[in-house]
């Protein structure tokens, strides 16, 4: 066989590997991956995995996207591929269990009729342009759907906990089941409907519309079986065994959550009535001795925050004029101030606003972590609970507010990990019945063997990693914190915050895991310390000019005084301008234009940097390796040569 046939059949034979390759590795191993990017984009998290491998039934997820309507614009088009990717990625991870098809939306055709259909909703850039749908359906075995009507770029560090949501719901498709322990007037089945809504707070309305809350009754003695997440909100005063079966049920599932308060203006403002004879609301609700098992404390006297205080009308004590003034008892926790990395608060947009809160501070435990959700500012102070419910005027508070001082203070936080009974010899032994006079009580028959209900076992620890939130307040949820009264919708996010939480917590452990990821597309610092240092002396340039400015308005105004201006600039329009005053002006707007003629330098200069870097990167990313590769095969087939000639 010549030499040209056996480096043909060897080429040939070198192509149907590489194909066979390629077609083997893409059915054998579509789930080995590689990721090398800095913040693992392409990895999916443990807690992802761990849906993804309790699934017990295929999962159709379909893309729909209008990829021509959003081709002019690269931001959504760089966000689409992330979105298709990681789409790919859950597939390619599941063994089969999730299948990913994406559907191709154009204006006025059957795709966007099926888009409209599934609840895809449609976005437009701008007025008069074609229609982009970019959302998500699944479906399951049995029909069941799921829809994400709109992937947002700006939620990108979100997109994962999204679509494993989604597939959550389709493998767990029943509603969170809430069981509500509380002494305020909640009701959420009440609230659920429309004719026995009437005074339910929104809060109340829109828990009873999406989740399936048990009201426990003030005599509870346990925690049903089927719940999956306990909402403690204001309790009244618990006995031994209500706080045992609050202590194991959080040890057992570990889903709670807790909104406590050192003075309830709720329970400030009512009074027994005779011809209603409820128990009436505490002013203070405390979960002790589970709390300081946990290494938690609420304070039992009042935060206040100055630099966040919410406006209130009030009387002014030496005008005697109403107005608004800034109250340090009614607070806003600012956006910026919450956890932007917890899911709980990251998509919080609007702030909470709090009323007479306390303070949360927690001790080290072993496999324990807590994390803050909501924190004040650094100009603070504590009142005592009794003195906060008398309510204060502003102008008192800013008589006794401290000159110095002040800390930040931690109003809501998330605890998690293993942890430990605040009963460790076990259940507490039941209370005998009262007596009543004149009746002997009466002496219980033993039941049947066969009736006698299992013990539960006691736990002494963890069970299941704890997932509890912690909230020093209870007025937050009040219509009046956060509704506004002539629109009826919310002006902050109190309502959103416990929901999101409830929810979240209502989720599998692998979902509750789940926290926010960076996003894919990030800045080069280089280009970012250049446009900073351009920054810089543009902004130094313009601060020149404005004092040169003034300068110059300062000597025309001394020409004034000393009697050599026309008057134009002391008012008079009609004069005419001195030759001094023209000369000023003119050396002035001379001065103008070399100034900004230097801006308009630096800033081509800087876009003329940063294009010569794009450039080199460009080159060292797509040019470099294959150049270099191609000097390596010419370098070694030269001295390949080389050696044979040598060698003849």
């Amino acid at each position: 066989m010549s030499a040209r046939r056996y480096a043909l059949l060897a080429a040939l034979a070198i192509f149907i590997a590489f194909v066979a390759a390629n077609v083997t590795s893409s059915s054998w191993f579509r789930s080995w991956r590689l990721d090398l990017t800095e913040n693992q984009l392409y990895s999916l998290s443990r807690g992802t995995q761990q849906t993804l491998d309790e699934l017990s039934e295929p999962v159709e997820l379909t893309l729909y996207y209008s990829r021509d309507a959003a081709a002019p614009l690269p931001q959504l088009t760089a966000y689409g591929a992330r979105v298709r990717e990681m789409l790919q990625t859950f597939a390619a991870r599941s063994h089969g269990r999730v299948r990913f098809v994406e559907i191709d939306v154009e204006a006025f055709s059957e795709e966007e009729d099926a888009a409209v259909e599934a609840g895809i909703e449609p976005v437009r850039p701008f007025e008069g342009a074609d229609p982009i749908y970019f959302g998500l359906t699944g479906a399951n075995a049995i029909d069941d759907q799921r829809v994400i009507p709109l992937f947002d770029p700006q939620r990108e560090a979100f997109l994962e906990y999204e679509i494993t949501r989604l597939i959550f719901e389709l493998e767990h498709p029943d509603r969170t089941n809430v069981a509500l322990i509380t002494s305020m007037p909640i009701d959420p089945a009440a609230a659920a409907d429309p004719q026995t809504a009437l005074g339910q707070s929104l809060f109340a309305m829109e828990m009873g519309r999406l989740l399936d809350v048990t009201k426990l009754d003030a005599s509870f003695t346990e925690i049903p079986a089927d719940t999956d997440v306990l909402a403690i909100i204001h309790p009244g005063a618990l006995n031994e065994r209500q706080l045992y079966a609050i202590d194991q049920f959080v040890l057992r599932r570990g889903r709670a959550f807790i909104a406590l308060d050192p003075a309830a203006m709720r329970g400030a403002q009512t009074s027994f009535d005779p011809f209603n004879p409820v128990a009436p609301i505490p002013t203070a609700s405390t979960l002790e001795p589970l709390m300081a098992r946990w290494g938690v404390a609420m304070t039992p006297s009042v935060v206040l925050d100055a630099e966040n205080a919410l406006p209130v009308q009030v009387q002014d004590p030496t005008t005697g004029g109403v107005g608004q003034a800034p109250q340090p008892l009614f607070f806003t926790v600012p956006a910026e101030a919450l956890d932007r990395e917890d899911l709980m608060t990251a998509w919080l947009r609007r702030g909470i606003n709090f009323g007479l809160a306390g303070g949360l501070s927690w001790s080290e435990r072993e496999g324990v972590q807590v994390l803050p959700l909501a924190r004040t500012s650094g100009e603070t102070m504590r009142l005592p609970a009794a003195q906060a419910l008398a309510r204060p005027s502003p102008y008192d508070i800013a008589a006794i507010w401290p000159p110095a001082g002040g800390r930040i203070e931690t109003i809501a936080l998330r605890l998690t990990g293993d942890l430990e009974t605040a009963f460790p010899d076990g259940a507490p032994a039941a209370p005998p019945p009262s007596p009543v006079e004149g009746v002997e009580a009466p002496t219980a028959a033993p039941a049947p063997a066969s009736e006698e209900a299992e013990p539960v076992e006691h736990l002494a620890r963890s069970a299941t990693p704890a997932q509890i939130v912690v909230v020093a307040d209870v007025d937050f949820l009040e219509d009046d914190f956060y509704v506004d009264p002539q629109s009826g919708g919310a002006a902050a996010d109190n309502a959103s915050f416990a929901l999101n939480a409830i929810d979240v917590l209502g989720g599998s452990d692998a979902l509750v895991s789940l926290r926010s990821r960076a996003p894919s597309l990030r800045r080069m610092e280089l280009v970012d310390d250049m446009e900073a240092d351009a920054e810089r002396r543009i902004r130094t340039r313009q601060e020149e000019l404005q004092l040169e400015l003034r300068e110059t308005e300062a000597r025309l105004a001394e020409l004034q005084e000393r009697g050599r201006g026309s008057g134009f600039f002391s008012g008079n329009l009609g004069a005419e301008m001195t030759p001094e005053e023209n000369a000023e002006i003119e050396s002035f707007r001379e001065r103008v234009v070399a100034v900004r003629g230097e801006l308009r330098r630096a800033e081509r200069d800087l876009r003329g940097d940063i294009d010569r870097l794009q450039t080199l990167i460009v080159f060292i990313n797509i040019w470099l390796a294959p150049l270099l590769i191609a000097a390596v095969g010419i370098f070694l087939f030269w001295r390949r040569q080389r050696r044979g000639r040598a060698r003849s």
